[in-house]
């Protein structure tokens, strides 16, 4: 007896938008968190100590990484092929230099969710043994 892999519409929809939607909302809290460490590590930098401006500074770069990283795994999840994984990288290094991140950061989340939105098919690979 053959087993039929293939999902049943309403539940591949369902499973779309449960994904989409979390994807959405990890990355509107990363990049909030980054945007609100980053505006009080320029408040406090002058005045607070040392080590507790390069705690700050490390989280920042986490989340700042976190950005990437989310945004690829999303990128991934839609199908999309490994070799995208270049110009991720190359986002994530154009974005410390000087203040690209304002520019890549807006572009890239927004490209995301648009991404994510648009995304009609699961990939076979993941999603196989639904």
């Amino acid at each position: 007896m053959e087993t039929n892999n293939k999902l049943h519409p309403l539940i591949k929809k369902e499973w779309l938008m449960l994904k989409r939607n979390a994807f959405m909302f990890n990355i509107l809290l990363i990049v909030m968190g980054y945007v609100g460490i980053t505006l009080w590590l320029n408040a406090i930098r002058a005045s607070a100590s040392l080590w507790f401006v390069w705690v700050l500074i490390i989280i920042q770069f986490t989340l700042y990484c976190l950005i990437f990283s989310t945004s690829y795994l999303r990128f991934r999840e839609c199908g999309h092929k490994k070799i995208w994984m270049i110009p991720f990288f190359i986002l994530t290094i154009l974005g410390r230099v000087e203040n690209w991140e304002l520019v890549i950061i807006p572009l890239l989340v927004v490209s995301m969710l648009a991404i994510s939105a648009r995304n009609n098919n699961l990939s076979e690979e993941k999603y196989s043994d639904i």
